[in-house]
């Protein structure tokens, strides 16, 4: 989670003309881009893999809000 807020640090001081949303979407474009997995199955034209990692991003997603969620029930 430190590389990840580094990242959101460092996105918003390159892209500070963006939104939050923008910036969001910003971070992670340039979190797949640097993955050197993502890259080789693209390049090698993985499309079943490229489908199973959309799927498990959107998946992960979900997963994200209900672990804020419940972090913000174990703080109130």
């Amino acid at each position: 989670m430190e590389i990840y807020r580094e990242l959101w640090y460092k996105v918003k001081e390159e892209y500070n003309e963006q939104t939050a949303f923008g910036n969001v979407y910003n971070m992670h474009i340039e979190m797949l881009l640097a993955n050197p997995f993502f890259e080789s199955r693209v390049m090698l034209g993985e499309d079943e893999h490229l489908r199973m990692l959309k799927e498990g991003l959107a998946k992960s997603f979900d997963r994200s809000v209900e672990f804020q969620l419940q972090i913000g029930e174990i703080i109130k």
